[in-house]
């Protein structure tokens, strides 16, 4: 049995572990990595955020999807996308970033050790193995949890994993069904349930509660619904299940509490993510869960332990990629003392649904609710060059900004390249910036952005008195 010693220890090699033990290293400190996976980039890259964000673009490239629906869906490629096809631009990119983050722990003298990490005492970690051996001890002045999640089970699922499917094991499908249930209307599901409709597949999209996607602008979201149900997506919300199985003929089946069964070649199911905690023999350390299974930290990342700090998905909320990458990084800079700053109040969230949605400060509801004296500006895909010419007239964008004072305070984009083009609406919040600026600017012609102008446009010519004097 090896035993080792760090400044700091870090448990997962997600992106919250990644950044963390990158930012550790560049401050000169002696880290180890620890994963139970075998590769880094944890869940995010290997079943999670890259594999299903890579799926969505060859999928799109290799049906032309964006473009045959502009000029007709008889410009659809004839022939078949097989598993096969989108597994092979998975497999790539996985492979391609593994090699990428292996370069970039040896190039910071990141120490790796694969293997399942549990507590000894709140300074030592041991590292088992298969059969539950013990491979190395870590002795750490340090130690960053960042194990992620995992897709969580609130009913029984039926053990059929060609059937019944998440998304961690979707590509062990081996064949493209023709009908599909997805469960759960929230990102992962509206996601896998846009794309796979997308290659033709028939999906029932369904949920227990009564919005898709709550968390968003009412106005995106009511289009958004629109759209996909032109894809032929079915939408049942409020929907009561009594009963996941499979049929004698080897289909999916959903029993409803009033009796009604719905069927499909497979069920995909999406039903939120717990924080993988489970084997850290928490309580060796002195730690414990919240009632929500995740690990309580401060506004440093610090659990109740001083030297043990957590960040990405065990934190819970809001458990995305970017927001991990920086709860990391900030957690170590904390830890080791090092110069920093609070977590940001605002950042963007990107749904990479078909169509992308992206979003950055309150929805209108939340203003009014705040009782902002606010304006809304808008900017359909169709009245921008750009949108025709990549083959999307269905995009919008919408900006909320102050009635008087003409400050940005969101933006909302539903369309292409949404999440690439919401960084300008972050940086004009971030620095107050008025509305009007978008006016003054000069876009590149023809591009989405130009969306932003054309957007601000809309809104200041609804303003009356002495608002719209501020920029006429």
């Amino acid at each position: 049995m090896e035993k080792l010693k760090a400044d700091l220890a870090v448990i997962g090699a997600g992106p919250a572990g990644l950044q963390g033990a990158i930012q550790a290293a560049k401050a000169g400190k002696q880290v180890i990595l620890i994963d139970r996976l075998g590769f880094l980039g944890g869940a995010s890259l290997n079943q999670g955020t890259i594999p299903s964000k890579t799926l969505r673009e060859a999928i799109l490239d290799l049906t032309n999807f964006m473009r045959s629906n502009y000029y007709g869906r008889g410009n659809r490629p004839q022939r078949e996308i097989s598993i096969a096809d989108l597994k092979a631009s998975v497999t790539r990119v996985i492979d391609d970033e593994n090699a990428l983050l292996s370069r970039i722990c040896e190039k910071n003298d990141v120490e790796v050790v694969y293997g399942t990490a549990r507590f000894a005492d709140p300074h030592t970690l041991e590292v088992v193995g298969e059969k539950d051996l013990v491979l190395s001890t870590i002795e750490a002045d340090r130690v960053l949890i960042a194990t992620g999640s995992r897709p969580r089970h609130p009913i029984d699922i039926p053990g059929d994993k060609k059937i019944f499917v998440d998304s961690d094991i979707i590509f062990r499908l081996d064949h493209m069904p023709k009908t599909m249930i997805v469960l759960g209307g929230g990102v992962i599901g509206c996601e896998y349930a846009t794309m796979f409709a997308a290659v033709g597949i028939k999906v029932v999209l369904m949920d227990r509660r009564d919005n898709l996607l709550r968390t968003l602008d009412t106005e995106i979201g009511q289009r958004f619904r629109e759209y996909i149900q032109k894809l032929d997506v079915e939408v049942r919300m409020s929907q009561r299940i009594k009963q996941l199985r499979c049929s004698e003929d080897g289909k999916a089946e959903v029993l409803m509490e009033d009796g009604e069964q719905v069927r499909a070649d497979c069920l995909f199911y999406s039903l939120g993510r717990i924080a993988n905690l489970d084997n850290l023999q928490l309580e060796r350390a002195g730690l414990a869960v919240d009632k929500m299974g995740n690990l309580p930290v401060n506004a440093l990342f610090q659990t109740g332990v001083s030297h043990i700090y957590a960040a990405g998905d065990v934190i819970g909320p809001p458990g995305l990629a970017s927001t991990s990458m920086e709860q990391g990084r900030l957690a170590v800079r904390n830890a080791f003392a090092l110069r920093t700053r609070p977590f940001p109040e605002f950042f963007p969230a990107g749904i990479y649904t078909i169509p992308e949605i992206s979003s950055v400060g309150p929805t209108e509801e939340e203003l009014k609710e705040q009782g902002v004296h606010y304006q809304v500006g808008r900017a359909y895909y169709y009245e921008i060059a750009r949108g025709p010419i990549a083959g999307d007239t269905s995009g919008m964008f919408k900006l909320l900004f102050h009635a008087e004072t003409l400050e940005v305070l969101a933006v909302h984009i539903i369309g292409t390249h949404a999440t690439e083009l919401i960084p300008i609406g972050q940086m004009a919040i971030h620095f107050r910036a008025r509305v009007d600026y978008f006016v003054e600017a000069i876009f590149n012609y023809p591009t989405f952005a130009e969306g932003y102008r054309i957007a601000a446009l809309n809104g200041l010519n609804k303003l009356t008195g002495a608002a719209a004097r501020k920029w006429i």
